[in-house]
């Protein structure tokens, strides 16, 4: 997974990605060369009777045209926490799930948390809200952050008392 770090006026930002092996202008033409190569080949069979190969053909390709529509929403994931000016922002873009929460630096906790992966997410908390981030970083991206993260906060708070 991509995970990015930008640090700029006092406010930093982790960004979480999925890695895209083609980029949308590659996953069109590579539709459309296997579309040309499939039509020349059933056309081929057309001409010699075998006219069922076309509409299996066109079956072949509407799965793969449905595989790569999925790619496309999956590629569209990302998860962004901001530390900013003593809020803590995370949103999370996944297909059909918007979601953008804060809280405060002062009362924000965060922790390991066993989810619905093997490895840990990390949850943060605060007032009865909790949110848990990590599902696009690999599991050393998640430890990484985590301490991060976490001395971060520490940081704040203490320079705040």
């Amino acid at each position: 997974m991509a995970m990015t770090k930008t640090e700029a006026a006092g406010a930093q930002e982790w960004t979480a990605r999925p890695n895209c092996s083609l980029t949308p202008t590659a996953r069109r033409n590579l539709v459309c060369g296997i579309l040309a190569l499939s039509l020349l080949v059933s056309g081929g069979f057309l001409l010699a009777g075998a006219w069922l190969v076309l509409p299996f053909a066109g079956l072949e390709l509407a799965a793969l045209y449905m595989a790569l529509r999925a790619l496309d929403r999956a590629d569209s994931a990302s998860e962004t926490i901001r530390l900013e000016d003593g809020r803590l922002t995370i949103t999370t873009r996944f297909p059909g799930e918007d979601r953008q929460l804060s809280f405060p630096t002062a009362w924000a906790r965060v922790s390991l948390e066993a989810g619905d992966t093997p490895d840990p997410l990390i949850c943060i908390r605060s007032h009865g809200r909790s949110c848990q981030v990590g599902r696009l970083m690999t599991p050393p991206q998640r430890l990484q952050f985590f301490s991060d993260l976490s001395g971060r906060l520490r940081s704040q708070t203490a320079d705040r008392h």
